[in-house]
């Protein structure tokens, strides 16, 4: 039997899903590189979480802009060291994709290597860990007691979207970002300066990547594995979305937690399914969408064309 537990998860985890994917959508619409480095990111976020608060930084107001930065900051550094200058040798989409997969284990394995040694310098448990937020208040609504932490994810992931949806649409650079995620080509003979782009894409990409992994650690554990551990359901969820639409992202986000945490534990009571079958639940759950609608974009451009096709005969 579902309880009010369970939708809470949805929607907080929902959140977390769309949050870091609509960074991975974004940043493939514009760099048209899928970056499998952005794992590092979300790790990164929610380490910074666990370590500024064990050194007495509490204040949640505080950590998100430095959070975003440090993210966004990872992010153009990658575009600047591997991909542009990969990009200057003409490599192909595939070549992009492979380097994204050597910063992701070299990262990880750096990432290790900084929590053993704080571990041991600091005394204190970092390969699970939790940050320490005054967010021990709460809020009462429909008979219902909602953690701080669960409402300052909420409005954390309000105001990104809003955010998002202000930037992409009313400002310059955002309408710049749309222009090049549209038509590369016509966007820079319009003039349309595609070296600041893609550093912009990354820097709000990065920023939105490291921002999952702080609400990512207001909900549970921190591990080194915690970036690696979501992006299956994150690529999911950008999958939905067609790697293109962010609103379509954020309906793909909320799909996949809710497959998680409403149908998983129906699954549970009536069959006895087993916890651990949990991302193959998710996964079915993307077959489905696809199957019966496929998205729009790269990941269902093909399907999508052929029905198309079809049609006209």
């Amino acid at each position: 039997m579902l309880t009010p537990v369970e939708l809470v998860n949805t929607v907080w985890i929902g959140s977390v899903y769309f949050i870091s994917a609509a960074g991975l959508t974004l940043s493939y619409r514009v760099t048209r590189i899928l970056n499998f480095a952005y794992t590092n990111i979300i790790t990164l976020g929610a380490y910074l979480a666990v370590i500024l608060t064990l050194n007495g930084t509490g204040n949640l107001l505080v950590l998100i802009p430095i959070v975003f930065v440090a993210g966004s900051l990872l992010a153009m550094g990658m575009h600047y060291f591997v991909f542009s200058r990969l990009i200057s040798l003409k490599a192909t989409p595939l070549m992009l994709m492979a380097s994204s997969i050597g910063i992701w284990i070299f990262l990880k394995y750096v990432y290790y290597g900084i929590v053993g040694y704080l571990q041991r310098a600091w005394k204190v448990g970092l390969y699970q860990a939790t940050p320490n937020l005054n967010l021990d208040w709460g809020l009462k609504a429909y008979g219902m007691e909602f953690s701080g932490a669960f409402v300052a994810s909420i409005a954390l992931a309000a105001a990104v979207i809003l955010s998002l949806y202000l930037f992409l649409t009313k400002t310059k650079m955002g309408k710049a970002l749309r222009a090049v995620a549209d038509n590369p080509s016509l966007a820079e003979v319009s003039g349309i300066p595609s070296d600041r782009v893609m550093y912009v894409t990354w820097f709000i990409a990065g920023g939105l990547a490291s921002l999952s992994g702080l609400m990512w650690a207001l909900f549970s554990i921190v591990t080194p594995e915690v970036g690696d551990n979501l992006i299956l359901e994150i690529f999911a969820v950008s999958v939905i979305g067609g790697l293109y639409s962010i609103p379509l992202t954020a309906l793909g986000a909320y799909v996949i937690s809710g497959a998680e945490n409403l149908l998983m534990p129906i699954l549970h009571d009536t069959i006895g399914l087993e916890v651990s079958f949990r991302p193959f639940i998710a996964f079915f759950t993307l077959l489905v969408v696809i199957l019966i609608k496929p998205p729009l974009g790269a990941a269902g451009a093909l399907p999508y064309r052929f029905r198309l096709r079809r049609k006209g005969r």
